[in-house]
């Protein structure tokens, strides 16, 4: 196959450009609106959409500003763009968050395995939430799973909380402990937990402190002093641990332990 059999003809520059703007338009204003908001000509931009035209530098590289996208709409279908921008994003994440030539995760201070934690509710004031992770090492990289609670009831007069959305992270070794950057996915509500290694001198716990990513609101949290301990390895005992799971009254927490989480945290 020689070169010009690879290029794309003129044809098929305007339906990929076409398909790209109608997926970017979804949602939007309607078109007349929307070229004003762009300064663009209707019924040129209606020739764009049909795929019978593409547009001058200067007219892209408005089209480009308005949708937050770049030039390769021209040539790239979105999809394929939008995932190349997750891929980046990844790979800065990745610089960020574990820098080049890191120091292997010693395992042995955090097993995998069924973690239970308290904290102070960030969604029902004067409550706590117990709670369990799961950690599990995967090509090396210590993860975790897990729910947030929410206090919403199973179903009218009932009184068990069982709202959960799933959240994932991973854990980083630093030499005094270990750090956590979790998301929610979807929504894209990041937390942060920082633990230390021990608890008054008790080598089965962490302590530390937890934050979410979000604005303040009024009567919700958003910071949180937190206490870890790993659960043995005993079936019977993790069930029974998730059975205690949800938001709780500050007597359903061990006395040593909710000294620590009510010490006094900066919430700003």
């Amino acid at each position: 196959m020689t070169p010009s059999d690879s290029l794309q003809s003129p044809a098929d520059v305007r339906a990929i450009f076409g398909q790209n703007l109608r997926i970017l338009c979804a949602g939007q204003p309607p078109v007349a609106e929307l070229c004003r908001r762009i300064g663009i000509n209707r019924t040129q931009f209606n020739r764009y959409l049909a795929s019978e035209a593409f547009p001058r530098p200067d007219v892209l590289q408005r089209i480009c500003s308005h949708f937050g996208v770049d030039a390769r709409i021209l040539l790239e279908p979105l999809a394929g763009i939008r995932s190349d921008w997750r891929s980046r994003l990844a790979a800065g994440l990745r610089d960020v968050v574990v820098p080049p030539d890191p120091r292997p995760f010693d395992h042995y201070l955090m097993p995998d395995g069924f973690y239970r934690y308290w904290r102070r509710s960030f969604t029902a004031p004067g409550s706590y939430v117990i709670g369990m992770w799961l950690a599990k090492t995967r090509g090396g990289v210590k993860t975790v799973r897990s729910y947030d609670i929410y206090p919403h009831p199973v179903r009218r007069g009932h009184g068990r909380f069982a709202r959960q959305i799933p959240y994932s992270g991973i854990v980083m070794q630093h030499f005094d402990g270990v750090s956590l950057l979790c998301s929610t996915g979807t929504d894209n509500v990041l937390s942060f937990t920082f633990l230390e290694y021990g608890l008054n001198g008790a080598t089965q716990y962490f302590n530390g402190i937890t934050m979410l990513t979000r604005r303040r609101m009024p009567d919700m949290g958003r910071l949180s002093n937190i206490v870890l301990a790993r659960l043995p390895p005993h079936r019977d005992e993790v069930l029974a641990c998730a059975r205690q799971c949800g938001i709780v009254d500050g007597d359903l927490i061990p006395p040593d332990i909710r000294r620590v989480l009510d010490r006094p945290s900066d919430d700003r």
